[in-house]
């Protein structure tokens, strides 16, 4: 009898211990729990107390005026393109001036800033129209950057690029262009920024480049949406619209919209753009 006791009670004891190692390890698993909530929250207020930091920064030069311009021979769509990361060729940003100087253009949008190499030119191409104002959307976001897949490496660029660095190098390159007045940014995704833009903004653009997200569906709910904000008689411009994942988006606007103009740059790699006139009714 009392061996049969013996056996029960430490089998008892062994329920017991591992009871209490398995109440150890979820108390063990909760700590690490909150230390990487702390961690994420830490790493968030340094963000925003960094992000505070810049705006500061910003908001003192433009009081001042105190701004480090370049010199005003460098400012040209050709040589300001050279300063600045991105795609948009000297010819692109020449073509996209002469559009915003042609059509007298003074709201201005551009979906898909990164470095700023295609706003830049159209906003020096407008500093001599009366309230011209610039719209620039873009998240900085690897997250957003990388939602709309287009191929294995283009979405495994988009999402390790510095989108902080590239940020702070557009921000800069306003304000050394004398443009922080002009520009505003819009820190949000497409698609977030259009639904502000159909609640807050009373007029259309009168000019409008889209070289957001190059996924096919993205690409062709920005042109979707998008268009509708554009004013009749005002231009859509289009990016790489030589991309087969853009064609739907270069179609539908074919569809609505007059052509101005397709451009095809020879050379190195496929640039591809387009211009189109929006219709009444549209």
């Amino acid at each position: 009898m009392s061996q049969i006791f013996a056996t029960k009670t430490a089998a008892r004891a062994d329920e017991t211990v591992e009871g209490l190692r398995a109440q150890l390890a979820a108390v063990r698993e909760h700590v690490r729990e909150r230390e990487a909530r702390v961690r994420e929250r830490e790493e968030t207020i340094r963000l925003r107390e960094a992000r505070v930091r810049e705006m500061e920064g910003e908001v003192a030069a433009l009081r001042t005026g105190n701004e480090a311009r370049w010199p005003e021979a460098e400012l040209t769509p050709e040589r300001v393109v050279e300063r600045l990361e991105g795609w948009c060729t000297p010819r692109k940003a020449a073509w996209l001036a002469r559009l915003v100087t042609e059509t007298g253009a003074r709201k201005i949008g551009e979906v898909g800033v990164y470095g700023g190499r295609s706003l830049l030119p159209m906003a020096l191409a407008a500093r001599g129209v009366e309230g011209a104002e610039l719209w620039a959307v873009e998240p900085w976001s690897n997250e957003a950057a990388a939602a709309s897949q287009t191929s294995e490496g283009n979405d495994f660029w988009w999402r390790n690029v510095e989108m902080a660095r590239i940020r702070g190098g557009f921000l800069e390159a306003v304000r050394a262009c004398g443009l922080s007045a002009m520009v505003r940014v819009v820190e949000l995704t497409s698609d977030q920024a259009r639904a502000a833009f159909v609640l807050d903004q009373g007029e259309g653009f009168d000019l409008l480049h889209i070289d957001g997200a190059h996924g096919e569906a993205q690409a062709l709910a920005d042109v979707r949406g998008w268009l509708a904000l554009v004013r009749p008689g005002g231009v859509i411009v289009l990016d790489d619209i030589g991309w087969e994942t853009v064609f739907k988006a270069r179609d539908f606007l074919r569809a609505r919209c007059e052509v101005i103009e397709e451009v095809r740059e020879e050379g190195e790699g496929l640039v591809t753009y387009g211009a189109y006139r929006v219709m009444r009714g549209v």
